[in-house]
């Protein structure tokens, strides 16, 4: 400045609130794109940006990363336009990343019907990548064997399931089709959502069904039993556990939540279950299986008799393992719903949401230590014995029951009409 002249004016700014705002002039003007609707978004979505401004495309990328409801459509606008297989494939991949990404997110605000959606359009721009960049295969590869299955989605940040932290993780198929088994059983079930309806984290939605399956008041009141209340509990823990890994950490995660609902269903009839240790030595098998299925005794049955809770729960998973509920993923039940209650049906079985488990659920194993320990009974050899001996059972019912067509254990009668829903 020359001596003696004051400093120039500052120059007018060049759009309203520039030298308030923090984020640069490219972010502003993205914004005011998104904010003029449909049109302003289209005029992004149609910008060839590396060529008209190039100054403008990283700053485009990092608004795109933190919009991923726009963030996919550019990229699968760009995938309609890419010139060669292998980056449409690329472009499809970034879509499925951002539509996983808020699919995915655990906690927030997302509404369980919007994360159903972004899981849903995720999944279908993650098999389409795969098609684009697969080379095809003829009649004759199908015949040798299943055909390729697409790779898992790299670097989608997500949450840590009952966990402050995020972490970057590949996502398959698999990991998109168990979040959204969760958010169909919030959508069936409103009560597992949160206060404001958005969707809950799978430690929160463990957390409601125990307290519910502990308050027979509160199984009235949301029309579910206890039985399945506590075969959805176990779902959600076979269906969260890969949020938490396969770290050290991840593993007894996943091993505690597991012991939550063996324990709920043990102390829901735990007299039952000391009175049957107490005379197990002078009960045959016979004897043994009818005690399981008749709720103990005769004596602490009340009203109509029912199976043990625990017990249904073990004869469940091992028909599961069996093949009667489980299997592999290429030979899917379809998904069913009645009233509240969510099933699947497999060849005219059906079976209480039957999950793909990420950890087998036998007390033939270490599970059972920790079961005795949540329970407070580590020294009591006589219900170590009886439990052991029930999940024996649990495995003859489920064998009986693959080899005659029938099922590993009978399930309370309900009335209403079966509804086929779209997964």
């Amino acid at each position: 400045v020359p001596e003696g002249r004051g400093a120039p004016p500052a120059a007018p700014p060049l759009y309203a609130g520039e030298y308030e705002s923090e984020a640069g002039f490219g972010a502003e003007l993205l914004q005011a794109y998104v904010e003029q609707g449909p049109n302003g978004c289209a005029a992004i979505f149609r910008a060839s940006v590396a060529d008209d401004c190039p100054a403008l495309e990283v700053e485009l990328a990092e608004f795109l990363q933190r919009h991923p409801r726009l963030s996919w459509i550019k990229h699968v606008h760009d995938a309609a336009l890419a010139p060669s297989d292998a980056s449409a494939a690329a472009s499809l991949t970034g879509a499925a990343r951002a539509l996983y990404g808020w699919g995915l997110a655990a906690g927030g605000d997302g509404g369980v019907l919007d994360r159903k959606v972004m899981l849903s359009l995720g999944k279908l721009c993650h098999h389409a990548a795969f098609l684009r960049d697969v080379p095809p295969h003829s009649d004759d590869d199908v015949a040798a064997g299943p055909a390729p299955t697409a790779p898992p989605v790299p670097g989608v940040l997500l949450a840590v399931d009952a966990s402050e932290r995020e972490e970057w993780r590949a996502v398959g198929v698999a990991a998109a089709d168990d979040e959204h088994y969760l958010l169909r059983m919030q959508e069936k079930l409103p009560w597992l959502c949160t206060a404001g309806g958005a969707a809950a984290p799978a430690e929160a939605l463990l957390e409601s069904l125990l307290a519910t399956a502990a308050s027979p008041a509160l199984c009235a009141e949301r029309h579910v039993s206890q039985e399945e209340v506590l075969k959805l509990s176990l779902d959600v823990a076979h269906k969260s556990a890969w949020r938490l890994g396969d770290s050290a950490r991840g593993r007894a995660a996943r091993s505690e939540r597991l012991v939550r609902v063996l324990a709920a269903a043990t102390n829901a009839d735990g007299q039952a279950w000391l009175h049957l240790s107490s005379r197990l030595r002078s009960i045959s098998e016979t004897g043994l299986r009818k005690a399981l299925l008749e709720g103990g005794t005769a004596e602490h049955a009340t009203g109509d008799p029912r199976p043990l809770l625990l017990w249904s729960l073990l004869a469940w998973e091992a028909d599961k393992r069996a093949g009667g509920g489980g299997g592999s993923r290429e030979a899917s039940p379809r998904p069913v719903l009645r009233g509240s209650r969510c099933v699947w049906i497999r060849g005219g079985r059906l079976f209480t949401a039957a999950s793909w488990c990420e950890q087998v659920v036998s007390l033939h194993g270490p599970l059972l230590g920790e079961l005795l320990a949540a329970l407070g009974r580590v020294d009591d050899t006589a219900l170590r014995s009886t439990l052991q001996r029930a999940q024996t059972e649990a495995e003859a019912a489920a064998a009986e029951a693959r080899e005659g067509g029938g099922e590993a254990a009978p399930l309370a009668e309900e009335s209403g009409e079966w509804m086929v829903v779209e997964a």
